[in-house]
C-alpha cells in the first residue's frame, strides 16, 4: 500500500515577518487598553467572506449588548462592516498572494473606536495618503456629502489599491476626522492603520 504523504505549503520568509509585525501591533494596541476602556470586538489574521459574515454579527450582539444608543449604534455597525468590507476588497497580498488583517472595536464611555490595519503596497502610500488628506479636509459635513456624490456619479476613488469610496462614507458616518497611519514593514509593503471613532454621548 502507498504510504500517504501528508504536505503543508510552507510560509515565506516575508510572510513571516508581515505576519510577526502584525501579531506585535496587535499585542500593542491590546497592552494599551486603558482601565476605562473595553475591547467588544476583536480579530487577529486572515479575513474571508465566512469568517466576516461572523465577525459583523458578533459586532452587532456586543453593540447592542452594551446599551449604546440607536443613533450611534447603527454608524457603529455601518463603519464596522465597510472596514471589514474593505480590507477584505481592498487590502494588498504579498508576494505570496497572503494578507495580514487586524480589527479592535474598543469602547469608552464617551466614544467608541474601530481600528483595522492590512498590507499595503509602498508604491501605493503617497496616493493613498492624499486622498485621505482631501477626505479629512472637510469641515463643513454637507461639502463632504457632495464630494462624495461627486465621485459616485464619476465612479472615481473606487479601483483596488485606491482609498475608495468606502473612507469617505466611513467619514460621512464618524463625523470625526479619519486617523491613520503607514507603518513599513520591508522594502515592499507597510502596515496601513485605520482608525475612526464615533461619539455615543
Amino acid at each position: 500500500m502507498q504510504k500517504l504523504t501528508v504536505c503543508f505549503k510552507p510560509v515565506s520568509g516575508e510572510t513571516q515577518i508581515e505576519q510577526n509585525y502584525f501579531e506585535t501591533r496587535y499585542n500593542g494596541l491590546m497592552d494599551h487598553i486603558g482601565s476605562d476602556q473595553a475591547v467588544l470586538v476583536k480579530h487577529l489574521g486572515e479575513l474571508n467572506q465566512e469568517n466576516i459574515v461572523k465577525l459583523e454579527s458578533l459586532v452587532e450582539a456586543t453593540i447592542t449588548d452594551n446599551n449604546i444608543p440607536k443613533s450611534p449604534l447603527k454608524k457603529i455597525f455601518f463603519i464596522s462592516v465597510e472596514t471589514l468590507q474593505n480590507m477584505l476588497i481592498h487590502g494588498h497580498r504579498n508576494n505570496s498572494g497572503v494578507q495580514q488583517n487586524l480589527f479592535l472595536l474598543v469602547k469608552n464611555n464617551s466614544k467608541v473606536e474601530i481600528t483595522s490595519a492590512n498590507l499595503i503596497n509602498n508604491t501605493s502610500i503617497p496616493v493613498l495618503s492624499e486622498q485621505i488628506d482631501v477626505i479629512n479636509s472637510f469641515e463643513d459635513p454637507v461639502a463632504l456629502k457632495k464630494f462624495y456624490m461627486e465621485h459616485l456619479e464619476k465612479n472615481e476613488l473606487s479601483e483596488k489599491g485606491g482609498a475608495g469610496l468606502g473612507f469617505i462614507t466611513i467619514a460621512m458616518k464618524s463625523g470625526n476626522k479619519l486617523k491613520v497611519s503607514f507603518e513599513k514593514i520591508n522594502e515592499g509593503f507597510s502596515m496601513f492603520m485605520l482608525t475612526s471613532t464615533v461619539a455615543i454621548e
